[in-house]
């Protein structure tokens, strides 16, 4: 550190130290120097680098350096102007350097919340379900680009600390209007679960790395109100009917479905006859979960609020067996459209279900058209009404099967009763016998 009068000249001069940095203070020029600054000064890299700076002590009686510019861009004479007038703010209790600090901490801290978006959020509730190995993790990771990402790029891309009720609900709107109820019922249950895990983050060790940035986020996702469908009569998607078939309706289905050849009658054949389960969980299916030797195929429930997914045993009859060997191919999904390369979900199952449906209402074997959902209202219902008791077609059909007692008394696997109830499906599903002459016995005379 030296004192000298600083000109360009003597600032050109300056040579460099071997390391760090050096600091050279402005002196006055003579006792009537009135353009000398206290605290003006050059600093001198090991570089070569030479900046002018205002040196000074703020009102806290911290020493600051304030960076000025480089000698080349300014010149002595614009520099020490401008650390006359920076002097002048000093003097008057202003902290120019803090302040600068302060407002570079600003912009660095909103350049980081415009990347912790409502998107970003969206892929931490992916990915923990992910790490809770949950199966449903990639189908929801799809479902939220298909209707938040690509639908709405900008509103992906915001803050999330900007995105209000508002924002959330215009999502739901869009697939209202589309007449998508079951996407914005499905991406209402998403969103919700996405604010809902980052509120709850900071006490979940498994989680909390991942919402690190959102554990502040108040949780809007709450507040975002049931869905409602249209009523009966108003127009309305095809999956808010949730009616049972009739059983004429069934034996027609059925019979439809048992003359479709090829993968597409074994995929419907076998989802009734295993009593019309989850097509998430049969898509999953794989042929290392199917015993033939025991006739079963094990599915796993990962639906609700389980860490775990349980295992779901299905009994197989031979008719089904029989479609799932229709479907084999060289992959190893075992229910499938491709040759077990992939499994088949919900909306390849609908679409071949809607095809049949809308064939046996133009024939005018049904009232009107149905889904896979309503298939499956329609086991549940039909072995109800042929006295199945409800704990039997709760275990076929893997629901209610929360709570203390189930979880961890009763033990018993119901094997045989479920086969029964899909034994009397089929019986169900076959027309009697149309040549069977009823015999009528003869009165005593």
């Amino acid at each position: 550190m030296a004192k000298l009068v600083l000109k360009d000249s003597t600032v050109r001069a300056l040579e460099a130290p071997s390391k760090g940095n050096r600091i050279d203070y402005d002196v006055p020029a003579g006792p009537r120097d009135s353009g000398f600054v206290r605290g003006f000064a050059v600093r001198t890299t090991a570089a070569g680098t030479k900046s002018f700076l205002l040196c000074y002590v703020n009102a806290q009686g911290q020493e600051r350096r304030h960076t000025i510019g480089e000698f080349g861009t300014w010149t002595v004479t614009t520099a020490r102007d401008e650390a006359r007038r920076l002097r002048t703010r000093v003097d008057s209790g202003h902290d120019p350097a803090g302040e600068r600090q302060a407002k570079r901490a600003a912009g660095a801290a909103k350049r980081a919340r415009a990347e912790i978006t409502l998107g970003a959020l969206l892929e931490a509730y992916c990915a923990a379900l992910e790490r809770a190995r949950k199966p449903s993790a990639a189908g929801v990771r799809r479902e939220l680009r298909t209707n938040v990402e690509r639908a709405h790029p900008r509103l992906w891309r915001k803050p999330v600390e900007e995105v209000s009720l508002e924002d959330l609900s215009s999502i739901l709107r869009g697939l209202t209007k589309a007449g998508k109820w079951r996407q914005a019922e499905k991406t209402r249950s998403y969103l919700r679960a996405a604010y809902t895990a980052a509120a709850a983050s900071r006490g979940n060790a498994a989680t909390s790395d991942l919402f690190t940035d959102f554990r502040a986020l108040p949780n809007i996702g709450r507040d975002l109100a049931t869905i409602e469908r249209p009523k009966l009569g108003e127009e309305f998607d095809q999956e808010a009917g949730k009616r049972a078939l009739s059983e004429d309706e069934l034996r027609a289905y059925w019979r439809r479905i048992k003359a479709v050849d090829g993968p597409t009658g074994a995929l419907l054949r076998f989802h009734l006859l295993t009593g019309a389960q989850r097509c998430a969980q049969l898509g999953r299916l794989k042929w290392a979960s199917v015993d033939t030797k025991s006739a079963t195929a094990t599915l796993l429930d990962s639906k609700g609020r389980r860490k775990q997914a349980r295992p779901h045993v299905l009994p197989l009859l031979s008719e089904a067996l029989e479609a799932l060997e229709a479907m084999r191919g060289d992959g190893p999904f075992a229910f499938t459209l491709d040759g077990g390369q992939s499994g088949a979900g919900f909306h390849q199952v609908r679409r071949k279900v809607a095809e049949v449906a809308q064939a046996m209402v133009e024939a005018g074997e049904a009232e009107a058209p149905f889904t896979p959902g309503e298939l499956r209202i329609t086991v549940e219902t039909r072995l109800q009404a042929a006295g199945i008791p409800s704990e039997v077609r709760a275990h076929l059909q893997s629901h209610g099967l929360g709570g203390v007692q189930n979880k961890h008394y009763a033990k018993h696997d119901f094997a045989a009763e479920k086969r029964q109830a899909l034994e009397l499906l089929l019986a169900l599903c076959e027309p009697p016998a149309e040549n069977v002459t009823r015999i009528r016995r003869k009165r005593a005379g």
